[in-house]
């Protein structure tokens, strides 16, 4: 049998061969234009001048894609192998995106009311009050929920060329944002959201982003990112060195402008397994406290999905306190933060505000099963 010694000098007699020949695998260099990447699979007879036709908004750029992947023969690339083209090079469509639910005060750079059903395009800004949420859905039919007290521009959304990829970027200086990436969306396509400190990236995942003058947090509750910290004026220039943050993990970029080591999030608060029922107007309930909590943050909405929030507040003790409500059935949403500002999983509970006067009880003897909107 060969040697360990014997196989790798082996593989790198074999790897000089492939890249005198022409063939090496394509590789991937600093970009030049300093924008995201686009990756095409070669297939079977393409070559560079061929892909510049099919992708580029000037094919004659194809030298370009040469440089960016270290390919020595443009006429022969692997079949199956992956080519790299900066997004600033592709030939694309203007997309635009949808706002799907509006509630409370939000309003555009122009000052007029953010309603549903606007299609936002590029350059496009929403500013949320203290009391608003805005819902907005991507071509490719992710979603991204504004909370309130936030400021979002859309820098960029396009349709990439050839696919059903997409590539959405927002700007958000101050805020919070929930992220919901849709699965099935095309493998090409890419989401970002950058604040002044920081950069969130993905592919098919669920994350918070939370941005204020003192830095960034973001928060995944599904699937992996990639979060990079980012130079003060990092205009469209692609971020640093990322550091992927797993399944239940957060991080922070404060004015180091690098990400902390992931951190595991806080466990959701020990909720009511059953509905709640309550009289009007308000609503109080005490839950655990949890260790490593230093606060909490309590949402209320009239349906499931919280596209119809009727408030929010961050709480210093494990009690949850909403005045003003009427008759009727809603959702409380739970989480924990910890000593560095991440927000933990959530707990949710099913609330029934009875009326001042209850008109009665079921022939059980209790009121009738709560059910979310």
């Amino acid at each position: 049998m060969m040697s360990i010694i014997g196989l790798l000098k082996f593989a790198l007699r074999w790897t000089l061969v492939l890249a005198l020949i022409g063939l090496a695998p394509v590789g991937r260099a600093a970009s030049d234009s300093g924008s995201p990447d686009f990756e095409v699979t070669i297939e079977q007879g393409d070559t560079l001048t061929g892909l510049g036709k099919r992708w580029l908004a000037d094919p004659k750029r194809w030298p370009e894609l040469q440089r960016h992947n270290k390919i020595q023969n443009p006429k022969r690339l692997i079949p199956g192998s992956t080519l790299a083209i900066p997004v600033s090079l592709l030939h694309e469509k203007p997309a635009v995106v949808t706002v799907s639910s509006v509630s409370g005060e939000a309003r555009k750079a122009d000052g007029t009311p953010v309603a549903t059903g606007d299609r936002l395009r590029e350059g496009a800004t929403i500013k949320t009050a203290d009391n608003g949420y805005v819902t907005i859905k991507l071509v490719d039919g992710s979603t991204l929920r504004l909370q309130s007290k936030s400021d979002l521009t859309l820098e960029r959304a396009r349709h990439l060329p050839g696919s059903d990829a997409t590539e959405t970027r927002f700007q958000m200086p101050a805020g919070q944002a929930e992220v919901r990436f849709k699965p099935g969306a095309a493998k090409a396509s890419r989401f970002e959201i950058r604040t002044g400190f920081a950069s969130a990236a993905v592919r098919g995942t669920e994350f918070r982003v939370g941005a204020d003058a003192r830095g960034t947090r973001t928060e995944v509750t599904e699937g992996t990112i990639a979060f990079a910290g980012l130079p003060p004026n990092a205009g469209a220039a692609a971020p640093a060195d990322a550091v992927p943050i797993p399944e239940g993990y957060g991080s922070i970029v404060d004015e180091s402008r690098k990400p902390v080591a992931p951190v595991r999030l806080l466990a959701a608060p020990a909720l009511p397994q059953q509905p709640v029922f309550q009289q009007a107007p308000a609503l109080r309930l005490d839950f655990p406290p949890l260790e490593g909590a230093v606060s909490y943050r309590a949402r209320l909405a009239a349906d499931a999905e919280f596209q119809q929030m009727i408030g929010e507040t961050v709480l210093s003790q494990p009690q949850a306190n909403f005045s003003g409500l009427k008759a009727g059935s809603y959702v409380l949403k739970v989480r924990a933060i910890d000593r560095y500002g991440l927000e933990g999983r959530d707990a949710i509970v099913l609330v029934g505000i009875l009326p001042d006067q209850p008109p009665g009880l079921s022939k059980s003897g209790s009121p009738a099963p709560l059910k979310a909107r």
